[in-house]
């Protein structure tokens, strides 16, 4: 069978055949004009492949930067683990921006205790001790963010620095992936702004909250924060703590290596020095908790 041929309706100039052609005068000498070619643009080969490096530089320094850091957690915690409380406050001044960067710097895990002020700002101080370490002349809960952040913190002994306090909103910015928070909280006041903090910088797994309060433990436990039991435990037991939201208990250095073998991490305190630390870990014990942390586990880091 034959092909059927295409009819055409216009020449390759894109004109109708029906189109009258251009005219042009017979005696004029001068040409029709034709459009000038476009200039070709240039490619720069060596300029495009230096550009293509750095773009790929900058990636994978952006994924180094932020996207393989190793970030600190509970889990990933070599035994023995010894956690600074108060920043370590017989060696630093307590609760202190110096204590926290010294802890993370020598590998002890900061150990605030975190309080409300007036205003609402949940900030590192301990009521207790607040108003003599920073000489204040009101309680905590009649400052503000400001008249806070104004203070000095009192240094820890003779010859030694004094500090400056922080917010518990600065301590997770600053200190974040870095290390593991154990802050000390006694209040569903205090604990609700501590943990929304903590929840939303994604830190929930480089966190243990301490408390004898079943209520924060409970609010820690839905906020997917682990718990330390800091009370009597004498006058509790294992399967109620666990019940209650807790991971972990606090337990004196004679009596910690009796809790050992449960489902709860056992931290322990008034620990003598790093030869009974030692003993501990090798019974189960996963720390201790210390005003001096050098006194029971000295730091392999080298100072200058």
């Amino acid at each position: 069978m034959s092909k059927k041929k295409r009819r055409l309706d216009k020449d390759r100039y894109g004109r109708s055949f029906t189109d009258p052609l251009p005219s042009v005068d017979p005696e004029s000498n001068e040409r029709v004009p034709v459009p000038e070619r476009p200039t070709p643009k240039k490619f720069n080969a060596p300029l495009w492949a230096g550009a293509i490096v750095l773009v790929l530089v900058v990636v994978v320094f952006a994924f180094n930067m932020f996207g393989s850091k190793d970030r600190l957690t509970v889990e990933s915690l070599n035994p023995p683990a010894v956690g600074a409380l108060d920043g370590g406050s017989s060696v630093y001044p307590a609760n202190s921006k110096l204590a926290f960067t010294e802890n993370v710097k020598f590998g002890y895990l900061p150990a605030p205790t975190l309080t409300a002020l007036g205003d609402g700002t949940i900030v590192a101080a301990n009521p207790e001790t607040a108003a003599e370490d920073m000489g204040l002349k009101k309680d905590l809960d009649e400052l503000d963010a400001e008249e806070f952040l104004d203070q000095t913190i009192a240094p820890a002994g003779k010859d030694t620095s004094p500090g400056e306090p922080l917010t518990w909103d600065q301590i997770v910015d600053e200190f974040g992936g870095d290390t593991v928070f154990m802050p000390a909280i006694d209040s569903t006041e205090v604990a609700a702004p501590a943990l929304k903090t903590i929840t939303e910088a994604g830190l929930e797994d480089s966190t243990i909250v301490r408390t004898d309060d079943a209520e924060v433990a409970r609010a820690a436990a839905d906020a997917g924060v682990g718990a330390m039991f800091t009370g009597d435990v004498t006058a509790t037991g294992n399967e109620s703590l666990s019940s209650d939201g807790y991971t972990a208990v606090a337990v004196e250095a004679g009596a910690a290596e009796k809790w050992t073998g449960v489902d709860l991490d056992v931290w322990a305190t008034g620990v003598k020095d790093e030869k009974q630390l030692d003993q501990l870990a090798d019974a189960g014990v996963i720390g201790a908790l210390s005003e001096n942390p050098y006194k029971v586990l000295p730091s392999e880091v080298k100072t200058d």
